[in-house]
């Protein structure tokens, strides 16, 4: 089982983009191992056609059997490596930035520092009235 989450600004562009992003991946998958299927066939009937043994020419006829059904699978499913149980959805809320929490970190962060402001000022006050003396 594999979760594919896309975070964007737009939902709508998260949405597009992971069921692109699946569907991409679901071709290129196909693409290559037809590909590869494909090359295996056209190696196994280069040898069958070399070779006058009968034991051997049914051995590459079961290869090149299993070759084809390899290639007839991946272009008759249209999910080919991922098959998905949820399809994409725009989310409803907002998951990110929480600015309520960015406003309440900044308000005591911006309390604190001034707080540190005003002793430091009242120390540095208090170390001249103390020298005048």
């Amino acid at each position: 089982m594999l979760t594919v989450s896309i975070k964007s600004l737009s939902p709508i562009a998260a949405k597009e983009w992971a069921t692109k992003l699946i569907a991409s991946i679901n071709e290129h998958m196909r693409r290559e191992d037809v590909g590869t299927s494909e090359a295996r066939i056209a190696y196994l009937e280069g040898k069958l056609s070399e070779t006058n043994i009968a034991g051997m020419q049914q051995v590459f006829y079961q290869l090149i059997e299993s070759e084809t059904r390899t290639v007839m699978l991946a272009n008759a499913q249209p999910e080919y490596v991922f098959k998905t149980v949820d399809p994409a959805v725009a989310p409803q809320e907002k998951s990110e930035p929480k600015r309520a929490l960015i406003v309440i970190s900044a308000v005591m962060l911006g309390g604190m520092l001034g707080i540190f402001v005003v002793f430091i000022r009242a120390f540095i006050k208090s170390n001249k009235a103390e020298e005048k003396l």
